[in-house]
C-alpha cells in the first residue's frame, strides 16, 4: 500500500479546496445572473406599464385639447353670429329710411 507524503496530501487538499471554492463562485455567479434576469424582467414590466400609462395620458391630453379648441371655436362662432345679426339689423334699418336726397325739406 503506497503511502502519501504529508506534502502531497496537503497539496491534494488545497487543490480540492480550490476546486470547491471555484464551484461556490460559479454557483454565486449563476445566482447573480438569475437575480439580474429577474430584475430585468421586472424592469421590462414596469417600462411596459409606464408606456401604457403614457398612451392613456396622451389620449386624455388630446381629448382635453380638442374640447378646449371646440370651446374656442364655439365662442368665436357665437361672437361672429352676434355681429352678423347686428349688421342685419343695421341694414334693415337703412332700408327703412328714405335716401338722403328724398328727405323732406325743412320749412
Amino acid at each position: 500500500m503506497p503511502f502519501f507524503s504529508k506534502q502531497k496530501i496537503a497539496e491534494a487538499a488545497k487543490e480540492l479546496a480550490d476546486r470547491l471554492q471555484v464551484l461556490e463562485h460559479i454557483k454565486e455567479v449563476q445566482a447573480g445572473q438569475k437575480e439580474l434576469a429577474d430584475s430585468m424582467a421586472v424592469l421590462g414590466d414596469r417600462i411596459r406599464a409606464i408606456e401604457t400609462e403614457l398612451r392613456a395620458l396622451k389620449a386624455e391630453t388630446l381629448l382635453e385639447a380638442v374640447k378646449q379648441t371646440q370651446n374656442m371655436v364655439n365662442s368665436v362662432q357665437g361672437g361672429l353670429n352676434q355681429r352678423i345679426q347686428d349688421l342685419a339689423v343695421q341694414v334693415d334699418r337703412l332700408w327703412d329710411q328714405p335716401p338722403p336726397d328724398q328727405l323732406p325739406k325743412p320749412k
